[in-house]
């Protein structure tokens, strides 16, 4: 294995060195057309050390967090411009002024916020908001202040549906996990936001993150700062020691999304996939089903909150109904999210038997064209 001496501070030594890693062991096709679309050197931007302080204000972060969500549609459009910005143009030459300020100024803004909130409280209560809600200012997140009869907090729009989700998925957990230190993975997590508050509630869990190796360096960079005292293994180790580092003490794994054909059979509690496999190739869906499938524990969960039908950058049709699941789910959950109408929330359980029950409930998920 090639060794990379890399003369940053942490995290940016670790995040260079597995980001040049995964590329030196990267499968072809991987990277979906959505995917296509960060500067071929993106070690240049690992290297810009200041940029990360504000990455979530910034386009280091487009593609993957939702306040960013009217930059990140620009690229469909005529001229590629959002208030006059060309944010991917400025992310493909390194240039990391921020998009948006720290705080919500905009009443429109500021009023969907707090309709947000509203309707988040709705649904969750306030104890779970207070205890989950935006806490780690890594990246410097763009927030808002809610004064409330409830409660005051800050929070923002891209954090309160990781916070939504995350209930879905706890209510869940709560009641199946046999265990106080589960091991969970998030397949695609974006910059670390789901995961972060996985380890607040279960402060034993293991915890493993798969993803491109861009994302890779982002959740490394994030993870670090909002948990600066854990134990984080990377691609390096487990190229170093070999699949028992799936049997040592850890909190975080961030490892390539290839790097799931690595870990043990039986060993997930919960797998979690949250609107990312409507943005891969069906190969790279394939890929992953089969792994879920063998990795996943009896009685363990899979989190499935995807898109009901999206139309790849590969003129691929993603239809979440059309995964690859075996008969050996049980579900748990299956609606449409309260808060996202076009995306669907599945929540299986691992069983030792075949069902049809699951595919009864696909048969009848949108779109009614297809079978």
């Amino acid at each position: 294995m090639k060794k990379y001496k890399i003369f940053f501070p942490e995290p940016f030594s670790d995040m260079l060195e597995n980001f040049n890693l995964a590329k030196e062991v990267m499968p072809p096709k991987q990277k979906s057309g959505h995917w296509d679309v960060f500067p071929e050197d993106y070690e240049e931007s690992i290297k810009n050390v200041d940029a990360w302080k504000t990455f979530l204000r910034n386009p280091l972060s487009l593609g993957f967090n939702d306040v960013l969500v009217h930059y990140d549609n620009s690229r469909l459009s005529q001229d590629k411009k959002y208030n006059g910005v060309d944010a991917w143009e400025r992310r493909r030459v390194h240039n990391y002024e921020n998009l948006i300020e720290e705080s919500i100024s905009n009443p429109e803004e500021q009023n969907l916020a707090n309709n947000t909130i509203n309707q988040f409280l709705s649904v969750c209560g306030i104890q779970f908001l207070n205890n989950y809600s935006l806490e780690s200012m890594a990246g410097s997140p763009q927030k808002f202040f809610i004064q409330s009869s409830l409660g005051n907090f800050y929070a923002n729009m891209h954090d309160l549906s990781l916070l939504y989700y995350f209930w879905k998925i706890s209510c869940a957990a709560d009641e199946l996990f046999k265990t106080d230190s589960p091991v969970i993975a998030e397949i695609g997590p974006g910059y670390g936001g789901l995961i972060s508050k996985a380890k607040k509630k279960y402060p034993k869990a293991r915890l493993l993150l798969f993803d491109l190796p861009e994302l890779s360096a982002v959740q490394t960079y994030f993870i670090y700062n909002s948990y600066p005292n854990s134990k984080i293994l990377y691609l390096k180790d487990l190229l170093e020691r070999g699949n028992k580092v799936f049997n040592e003490e850890f909190d975080f794994m961030i490892l390539p999304g290839w790097m799931i054909n690595q870990v043990p059979d039986n060993y997930f509690d919960l797998v979690i996939n949250i609107r990312s496999m409507m943005e891969m190739s069906l190969e790279v869906v394939d890929f992953y089903f089969k792994h879920i499938h063998r990795s996943v524990k009896n009685n363990g969960l899979f989190a499935c909150i995807n898109r009901y039908e999206k139309k790849s950058h590969s003129a691929e049709n993603i239809v979440m109904k059309h995964y690859p699941y075996d008969e050996f789910w049980l579900p748990v959950t299956s609606e449409t999210s309260v808060i996202q109408p076009h995306i669907h929330e599945l929540i299986l359980k691992r069983g030792d038997k075949k069902s049809n029950l699951l595919k009864d409930i696909l048969k009848n998920m949108p779109p009614f064209n297809q079978v």
